[in-house]
């Protein structure tokens, strides 16, 4: 049976729920949620990208004063499933330097940039922005697209001070 004080009473508290009052209204955190274009990155070239063993060695170089890793520009060849994507990237082609790819900082998925960028098959080489992180992880921070063949040389980032 309907009931006009229950359902008035319900309809109160779901506006007020809706709706913070004004004591409460400046608690809440304003946050930019605004999207912003990747900043206009400078990189040059580095080492051949084999040996793989140089490449490691130069990779490994890369830090900053401080002891951060620096940004470097790598050809990584990336195997599909049907599932997602190998964690595992080689570098140059599938006898190249083999990386474990993280996407975690990225909004879309290596997986999803892999299956866009590609040519429809299991295989698709990208162009990952990237730091090395331990002895063989690499935390993917920017897909650029790959134009004409895949560079020899790994590239690294020149910071504008």
């Amino acid at each position: 049976m309907w009931n006009p004080r229950v359902t008035s009473l319900l309809l109160g508290l779901l506006v007020g729920c809706a709706h913070p009052s004004p004591a409460n209204a400046d608690e809440a955190p304003t946050m930019d949620r605004r999207m912003r274009p990747e900043p206009k990155r400078t990189f040059v070239d580095g080492v051949a990208l084999f040996p793989k063993d140089e490449l490691r060695r130069w990779l490994e170089r890369q830090v900053d004063a401080k002891g951060k890793p620096r940004r470097v520009r790598l050809p990584v060849v990336v195997t599909l499933h049907v599932a997602g994507i190998d964690r595992r990237g080689f570098v140059g082609n599938e006898q190249g330097l083999v990386l474990r790819l993280d996407d975690s900082a990225m909004g879309v998925g290596l997986a999803d940039h892999a299956r866009r960028n590609g040519d429809g098959g299991m295989t698709s080489t990208l162009l990952l922005d990237g730091v090395l992180v331990g002895d063989d992880g690499f935390r993917v921070l920017w897909i650029a697209k790959l134009e004409g063949r895949v560079p020899g040389v790994a590239q690294v980032e020149v910071v504008q001070d």
